[in-house]
């Protein structure tokens, strides 16, 4: 058999292969007692078959065992607006993104500045942004996405045309405001809302972040928006986890990946380029049995 037709028998069966392969679940931590986290964690479970581990308490309730656990996850979101976060929580929070980890932090407004305030200092620390705003301000109204060029806006979903629905959120605002690229979500045309930043802003360049201002709305994060805001959310936080899907097709310089879109051979958790040349040499062996016939 010659070259072009064996590539022409591998391609529609290499092509199943790839279209064929699933989302890779992650292992997600989510932190608070708020029933609003109740649609976030079946979003997680049932969407993407995560395993989710539910920590329905605040920061510090937790045991130094249940935060090793915690801050070993692919994603940790939390959601426990009225307490403070403690300083040396704040100090993990911080360790785990320069670890590369996807953090979800909830902010409020002026009903939460211990909280808020927290949030404040481990933005700040990680973005190298000493400007950075969480809180200080009453409810805001009227709600629209940025022009950020963030692809929290637009990857898998591009979310720019619909609403954004917010219920009274807090300031998330860097420094530049609603221009700037952090910033995702605008409440009454002047304050920024939401903001996430990534690798290549982060002090370290590594690891993800995300300051949502509102726990109320989560929800809708899911039903109002039929999961594309979740779903693009997930997917940019988990673009420092190494384990999942396509992630190396896209950063292929991340920490795990081998600079050529895949992950190391000796990767027990991606047989995906294993599995493929496996069918290739299937198909040889298959030409050749023909070629004898």
């Amino acid at each position: 058999m010659s070259i072009s037709k064996f590539l022409k028998l591998l391609a529609p069966v290499a092509l199943c292969v790839v279209v064929a392969l699933p989302v890779q679940a992650a292992n997600i931590a989510i932190v608070g007692s708020r029933a609003e986290l109740n649609t976030i964690e079946s979003e997680f479970m049932n969407s993407f078959g995560d395993t989710v581990t539910r920590y329905n308490t605040g920061w510090s309730g937790l045991s130094n065992a249940q935060l090793d656990s915690i801050f070993s996850a692919d994603i940790v979101w939390e959601g426990d607006i009225f307490a403070a976060i403690p300083a040396a929580v704040q100090t993990r929070m911080e360790s785990y993104v320069n670890n590369n980890g996807g953090l979800f932090l909830t902010a409020e407004r002026s009903c939460c500045e211990t909280h808020n305030g927290g949030i404040q200092t481990v933005a700040r620390n990680l973005t190298g942004d000493n400007g950075i705003l969480i809180g200080g301000l009453p409810d805001l109204f009227g709600h629209a996405f940025s022009l950020s060029p963030t692809t929290i806006l637009t990857d898998p979903n591009d979310i720019t045309g619909q609403p954004a629905l917010h219920n009274g959120p807090g300031r998330v605002q860097p420094t530049g405001g609603i221009n700037s690229d952090a910033c995702f979500t605008v409440s009454e045309g002047t304050t920024c809302t939401a903001a996430a930043w990534g690798p290549d802003v982060l002090v370290n360049n590594m690891g993800r972040l995300v300051v949502y201002g509102d726990v109320n709305s989560q929800p809708s994060l899911v039903s109002q928006f039929n999961g594309d805001q979740f779903e693009n959310i997930r997917k940019f936080l988990l673009a420092g986890f190494s384990g999942g899907g396509d992630v190396c097709d896209e950063n292929p310089n991340l920490p795990g990946c081998d600079g050529n879109g895949q992950e190391p051979p000796d990767d027990p958790n991606v047989p995906v380029p294993g599995t493929l040349g496996l069918l290739g040499l299937g198909l040889i062996g298959l030409a050749l049995s023909r070629r004898r016939k």
